[in-house]
Parts: C-alpha cells; sequence; structure tokens
C-alpha cells in the first residue's frame, strides 16, 4: 500500500470517509508497531494508536498536506506512550502508597491490641482471688455460670455477682 496522496490528505481534512479509511488502514500497521516496541502490550497499543487517530480527526483541519501526516501521526503517538507510562506510574504509586497504609495500621492496631491485652492483664491481677478466678473460667474457658459455681463450690447468683463487680472493676481500671 502507498503512502496517501496529497489529494487524499485533502480529502481527509474535509472528512471524506474514504480518505479517512485509506489513512487509518495505512498507517495502522506502522504506527502500532511502533507504539508496542515501547510498551510491550497489543492491547494497549490498539488502544493508543485509537486514541492518537481520534487526535488526528480532531485536528485534521489544522494539517499541513504538503508534509503529510507521517510525523505527525508519529509525534502524537510518542506522546501518548509518554502518557500511557506517567498513568501506569502514576497508578503504581497510589497502589504502594495503598499497600504501606495498610501494613502501618495494621501493625499499629497489632501494637495498640497488644498494649490493650497488658492492660487488661493487670486489671485482671488486680481482682480478688475469688473474682479473678470465675472471670477466667467464664471469659477464657467459656464455662456457663452454673458449671462455674459447681466447680468453685458457690452459688450461680455469686458468680454473677463477682462478674458484674468484675466487670466495673474492668472497666474502671481499662478507662
Amino acid at each position: 500500500m502507498t503512502a496517501p496522496s496529497t489529494q487524499t490528505i485533502e480529502n481527509f481534512k474535509k472528512g471524506d470517509q474514504e480518505a479517512i479509511e485509506e489513512v487509518y488502514y495505512f498507517y495502522k500497521p506502522t504506527v502500532v508497531r511502533f507504539i508496542l516496541s515501547l510498551i510491550k502490550d497489543a492491547e494497549e497499543a490498539e488502544v493508543i494508536f485509537h486514541n492518537v487517530f481520534l487526535k488526528i480527526l480532531r485536528k485534521k483541519k489544522d494539517l499541513d498536506s504538503e508534509k503529510g501526516i507521517r510525523s505527525y501521526i508519529f509525534t502524537i503517538s510518542k506522546n501518548e506512550v509518554i502518557d500511557y507510562f506517567n498513568h501506569l506510574n502514576s497508578n503504581r504509586k497510589k497502589t504502594d502508597e495503598y499497600y504501606k497504609n495498610r501494613i502501618e495500621s495494621s501493625v499499629d492496631m497489632k501494637l495498640e491490641e497488644e498494649a490493650l491485652m497488658i492492660r487488661l492483664e493487670e486489671a485482671i491481677e488486680s481482682l480478688t482471688d475469688q473474682r479473678k478466678k470465675v472471670v477466667r473460667l467464664s471469659y477464657f474457658e467459656n464455662l456457663s455460670y452454673q458449671e462455674i459455681a459447681d466447680q468453685m463450690l458457690i452459688s450461680k447468683n455469686t458468680v454473677k455477682n463477682h462478674l458484674i463487680k468484675a466487670r466495673l472493676s474492668l472497666r474502671n481500671y481499662l478507662t
């Protein structure tokens, strides 16, 4: 296929459908190959070529029929590839920032959780021996009030009272 003639470029500038198709199909393989050599992604190369061609169509009246449009097409293609890489870099930075923040917040939460657990252990240690035992059996061994009462040889109501008073003491200690 030969390069579009000056007359074809003039018709292209006027919006003639045949001239537009001739220019499109003449430059597509060469420009896509050029873009592909830079970005190594066939689908994106096609997308970039279409963007290039749309830009040329929007500015078709400004084209110089004598000079042709080859250098213009390749200049726009190069600029589109640069924009593509800038966009990729921007997305990569956003992704990196997201994961960095996520890791930092995860570490911060872990540290806060550990500090709270240490304070909770201190709070439990400050309870009386009887309440300490009721709390451990209830919360850490998941025993029912009745099972705790049977094991400690106290009434079920006493277990409830110990837990109520223990919760109050723990809440006061932790706040």
